[in-house]
C-alpha cells in the first residue's frame, strides 16, 4: 500500500495539467502540492509548499484595477461553503517572473473540493486552463473587426464625398464650357468690332501719308500713328484667329503656291528692319520641284510670326529664312543667333499665352498667341512645327508639310493658284520688327540716347521704356522744354543715371531685365538718388496699380493712354518741386551752418542772465510771497513760465548745434525698446492723458543709441502733443520690410502737404503756438541726426487726419 501511494503522488506531479492542492484553512489556503506544469507556469519551486496561496501570488501592485486575487478567494470560499465545485470565468493573472517583473496570463480556473467520508473538505484541488493565446487572438480579431468596420465606414464616407465631388465637377465643367464659349464669342465679337474703327484710322492715315506736302515732323508723327494702328490690327487679327480656332470655325482653302518664291518675298520685306538693327538677313529659298498646296493667307501668318519673333530676340548676328525639299516633305526654317531658349522652357514654347522667361528679352509686348497660332496653322496643313534652341546660341524653328494634297480635306482643295498679294497683317509684322530693330540700334550705340540738345539751364529728363515708339513720342513731347535722354529698360536707366543724374525719371512699368517697380526700389535705396522724382507710366489702369506704384516710392503714376498735356503738366510740377526743394535745402544748409555757430555762442551767453532771472524770481516768490498782491504773484508766475520756456529753447538750440560736432558711435540699437521707454515717460508726466500707443516688436538698427533716442523723443513727443485734441488719440511706431526704414504715425492735427517742405527747418511751425506749444527746432534736429546716419526723413499728412513721419537709418559703409 505505501508503494502505491508514492506512485500516485508521482503520477500527480507529472500530470500535464496546471494543478495545485490547497488546505481548506481559509483565509490562508496553504499550498501542499503542485504539478510540475504548475511550477513551470508560475516560475516557482517546491519551496512554496507550506506557504499561503496569496502570500506567493498577490495581484500586481502596479495594477490597481487587478481583480484576479479577489475573484479566486471568493471562489475558494464558495467551495468551502457549498462543498461543491466552482468554475470561474476567465481571469487575468499577473505572474511574477524570476526577475521580479510580471507576466500577464489568462486562465480559466476550476476549484474542486476533496471530501472525507463524513463529507468534510480535506483539500481543494485548484485547476487552471491557460487560454492566453485564445484571448489574445480574440482581442486581435475584435480589433481587426473594429478596424474593418471603421474602414468600411470610411470607404462609404469617401464614396459619398467622391460622388458629391463628381457632381460638383460636372457642374463646374458645364460652367467652364459655358465660360469658354462666352470667352470665344467675346474675342470674336470684340475683334470684329475693333476692325471697323481701325479701318477708319488706317484709311485716313494712309491718305495723309500720301500727301507730298507734308513736312518731316508731321510725316514722322503720322508714320508713328500708322505703324501702331497696324500693330493694333495685328493683335486684333491674332485674337480673331484664336477665337475661330476655339470655336472650330477656322476654314482654309488650299491651293498650289510657289512657296519658295512667296516665302522669299515675305522675308525680303524685313530687309530694312535687319539693316536698321545691324543684322544680316539671309534668304535661301531656291525654286522647288513642284508647288506646295497651302492656304496662302495662313502660310503668310506662319512666316511673318516666325520671322518677327526672330527679330524680337536677336540683337547681333543674323536671321536665316530657308526653304528646301526632303523626300516627300517641304521644309521651311527660320533660324536666328539670338538669346536662345532654356531647355526647361522648350516643352511649353507653343502653349497659348505662355511667354518664355529669359534673363533678357526685348519686350514684354505681345499676346502670347503667335507661336501657338503658327503651330496650329501648320497642323491645319497636315504638317508640324518644331524648335531647337540653346541659351546664347540662337533658335531654329522648322516647319514641315507634306507634298501634294492627298492629306488635305477634299472639300478644302482649290485648283486655282493662290493670290500672292501681301496683306496688311504682314505689313504690321514688318513695322513691328522695324521698331524692335530700332531698339537694337539703340543698344549698339549705348543704352541712353540723348534726343535733345544739352543745355545747363534746361532740366534733364530720362525717359525709360522698352517700346521705342513710345520713347520717341514722349521724348518729342518733352524735347522743346527739357534736355531728354532715353533708356530701354531699368538696368540701362541705372547705368545712364550713374553717368549723369537727371532732374526727373519718367519710366514704364513692364520692361525686361529690370521693370519700373524694381527701378524705383533701386533708386530709393541709394542715398544719392533717394529723392529723385519718378513718374511711372503703365498700361495697368486702376487704383490698385496706382497704389502699388506709389507704395514702392514713385512720386506719381499715369495710366496709358495719357494725354500729352497731362504728362507735360506732371513733369513740370515735379521738376519745379524738386528744384525748389534743392534750392531750399541748400539755403537751409547754409542757414544751419550759420545758425550752429550762432546758437552755440548765444545759448551759452543767454544762460547766465536767465539763471539770474530764475533765481531772483524764486527769491521774490519765497521771501515776499505773502506780501505780494494777486497781480504781483501772477506776474511772478508768468516770469517763471517764461524762464522755463526760454531754458527749453536754449537746450534745443544747443542740441541742434551739437549735432554737427557730436561723434557718431554705432551699435545694435533696440528701437522698439527705446520707443516703449519714451512712451512710458510721456505717460508718467503729471496730467498726462491716455493714449493708445502701438509699438511693433523687433525694430532694430545699427545706429547711435543716444541720437536715436533723441529722434524718437521728438517724433513720439510731437505725436503726443498733436493728438491732444483727439477723443481717441493713437500713435503707431513701426518699420518697413527693408529693415532700415521706420515710421511714427498719429491721428492728430496733421498738416497740409503743400507746406511739407517747411517741416524740417529751424523755427518753422505749421500750427500756431496758441494751439500747440513748441520751440520749432525738434524736427530740424531729427533731420540732422537722420542725415548723420546716411538716411532721409519725409512726412505725409492731412489736416485733421494725422501725420506720418518716415525715416531711414542706413548701415555704416
Amino acid at each position: 500500500m505505501p508503494e502505491a501511494a508514492v506512485d500516485f503522488r508521482l503520477l500527480f506531479e507529472q500530470s500535464p495539467d496546471v494543478l495545485l492542492v490547497l488546505l481548506p484553512d481559509a483565509p490562508r489556503f496553504t499550498i501542499v502540492a503542485a504539478t510540475r506544469a504548475r511550477l513551470l507556469a508560475t516560475h516557482t519551486t517546491p519551496d512554496q509548499f507550506g506557504k499561503g496561496l496569496f502570500e506567493l501570488f498577490p495581484d500586481n501592485p502596479d495594477d490597481p484595477s487587478a481583480t484576479g486575487t479577489a475573484n479566486l478567494r471568493a471562489s475558494l470560499e464558495r467551495v468551502l461553503a457549498s462543498r461543491a465545485s466552482d468554475t470561474m470565468a476567465v481571469q487575468k493573472y499577473d505572474i511574477r517572473r524570476p526577475d521580479g517583473t510580471f507576466e500577464v496570463k489568462y486562465w480559466s480556473p476550476k476549484n474542486l473540493p476533496v471530501l472525507s467520508s463524513s463529507g468534510e473538505v480535506l483539500y481543494i484541488l485548484h485547476r487552471v486552463e491557460d487560454v492566453t493565446e485564445l484571448v489574445r487572438a480574440t482581442e486581435l480579431g475584435d480589433e481587426l473587426r473594429g478596424r474593418t468596420r471603421e474602414m468600411e465606414h470610411e470607404v462609404v464616407k469617401r464614396s459619398q464625398e467622391l460622388a458629391a465631388a463628381n457632381g460638383e465637377l460636372r457642374e463646374l465643367n458645364a460652367k467652364l464650357g459655358q465660360l469658354d464659349a462666352a470667352k470665344t464669342a467675346f474675342f470674336s465679337n470684340v475683334s470684329h468690332e475693333f476692325r471697323t474703327p481701325l479701318t477708319l484710322m488706317l484709311g485716313p492715315l494712309e491718305d495723309l501719308l500720301g500727301d507730298a506736302s507734308l513736312d518731316d515732323r508731321r510725316r514722322a508723327q503720322l508714320t508713328l500713328a500708322h505703324d501702331n494702328a497696324l500693330r493694333l490690327l495685328k493683335l486684333v487679327n491674332a485674337l480673331l484667329d484664336f477665337s475661330r480656332f476655339e470655336a472650330g470655325r477656322f476654314r482654309a482653302s488650299f491651293a498650289p503656291l510657289d512657296v519658295a518664291g512667296f516665302t522669299a518675298e515675305m522675308a525680303g520685306m524685313f530687309e530694312s528692319a535687319a539693316a536698321r538693327a545691324g543684322l544680316r538677313l539671309v534668304v535661301d529659298c531656291p525654286r522647288l520641284s513642284e508647288p506646295a498646296w497651302v492656304a496662302r493667307d495662313l502660310w503668310e501668318k506662319v512666316v511673318t510670326n516666325l520671322v518677327s519673333n526672330a527679330f524680337k530676340f536677336t540683337r547681333r548676328g543674323e536671321i536665316t529664312v530657308r526653304v528646301a525639299e526632303r523626300g516627300d516633305k517641304i521644309l521651311m526654317e527660320v533660324a536666328d543667333t539670338g538669346i536662345g531658349i532654356e531647355e526647361s522652357e522648350l516643352p511649353r514654347i507653343f502653349e497659348r499665352f505662355h511667354r518664355v522667361a529669359t534673363t533678357w528679352a526685348r519686350t514684354y509686348e505681345g499676346t502670347g498667341i503667335g507661336l501657338s497660332l503658327a503651330r496650329e496653322l501648320v497642323e491645319l496643313h497636315g504638317g508640324r512645327l518644331t524648335v531647337k534652341s540653346a541659351p546664347g546660341q540662337g533658335t531654329t524653328f522648322t516647319v514641315e508639310i507634306p507634298k501634294g494634297y492627298a492629306h488635305l480635306p477634299a472639300d478644302a482643295i482649290s485648283r486655282t493658284p493662290a493670290d500672292r498679294r501681301i496683306s496688311r497683317d504682314a505689313t504690321a509684322h514688318v513695322a513691328e520688327a522695324g521698331r524692335w530693330a530700332g531698339d537694337a540700334a539703340a543698344a549698339r550705340a549705348g543704352a541712353p540716347l540723348p534726343v535733345s540738345a544739352t543745355s545747363p539751364s534746361r532740366p534733364r529728363v530720362l525717359v525709360v521704356d522698352d517700346n521705342s515708339d513710345l520713347r520717341v513720342y514722349v521724348a518729342a513731347l518733352l524735347g522743346p522744354d527739357y534736355e531728354v535722354a532715353t533708356a530701354e529698360d531699368g538696368r540701362a536707366a541705372l547705368e545712364a543715371i550713374q553717368g549723369r543724374q537727371p532732374d526727373i525719371v519718367v519710366s514704364d512699368v513692364m520692361m525686361p531685365r529690370l521693370d519700373g517697380f524694381g527701378l524705383v526700389r533701386e533708386l530709393r535705396g541709394n542715398p544719392a538718388t533717394a529723392s529723385l522724382p519718378i513718374i511711372l507710366l503703365s498700361a495697368r489702369a486702376g487704383e490698385e496699380s496706382a497704389i502699388k506704384g506709389l507704395d514702392v516710392g514713385a512720386d506719381d503714376y499715369l495710366a496709358k493712354p495719357f494725354s500729352s498735356r497731362e504728362l507735360l503738366a506732371r513733369v513740370r510740377t515735379h521738376v519745379d518741386l524738386a528744384r525748389a526743394r534743392r534750392a531750399w535745402a541748400e539755403e537751409l544748409e547754409r542757414t544751419n551752418r550759420e545758425l550752429d555757430a550762432f546758437s552755440y555762442s548765444v545759448s551759452h551767453d543767454l544762460r547766465a542772465p536767465l539763471r539770474a532771472i530764475d533765481g531772483f524770481s524764486r527769491m521774490l516768490e519765497k521771501d515776499c510771497g505773502e506780501g505780494l498782491s494777486e497781480d504781483c504773484r501772477h506776474y511772478v508766475t508768468r516770469i517763471r513760465a517764461g524762464v522755463a520756456r526760454m531754458s527749453e529753447l536754449i537746450e534745443d538750440l544747443l542740441a541742434l548745434a551739437r549735432m554737427s560736432r557730436a561723434t557718431l558711435t554705432r551699435h545694435p540699437v533696440d528701437i522698439s525698446g527705446i520707443a516703449r521707454k519714451v512712451a512710458s515717460e510721456l505717460e508718467a508726466r503729471p496730467g498726462s492723458r491716455a493714449v493708445d500707443v502701438r509699438i511693433e516688436e523687433g525694430l532694430s538698427a545699427d545706429a547711435d543709441a543716444r541720437l536715436v533716442t533723441l529722434v524718437l523723443e521728438n517724433l513720439i513727443g510731437n505725436a503726443w502733443k498733436f493728438t491732444g485734441k483727439q477723443d481717441q488719440p493713437r500713435i503707431e511706431v513701426g518699420g518697413l520690410a527693408s529693415g532700415r526704414a521706420f515710421f511714427v504715425r498719429d491721428n492728430g492735427a496733421g498738416f497740409d502737404m503743400a507746406y511739407a517742405y517747411r517741416l524740417f527747418g529751424p523755427f518753422q511751425r505749421l500750427h500756431s503756438e496758441a494751439e500747440f506749444e513748441g520751440t520749432g527746432i525738434g524736427l530740424a534736429t531729427v533731420q540732422r541726426i537722420v542725415r548723420r546716419h546716411g538716411g532721409r526723413i519725409w512726412a505725409e499728412g492731412e489736416p485733421g487726419k494725422g501725420a506720418t513721419f518716415h525715416f531711414t537709418l542706413e548701415p555704416d559703409k
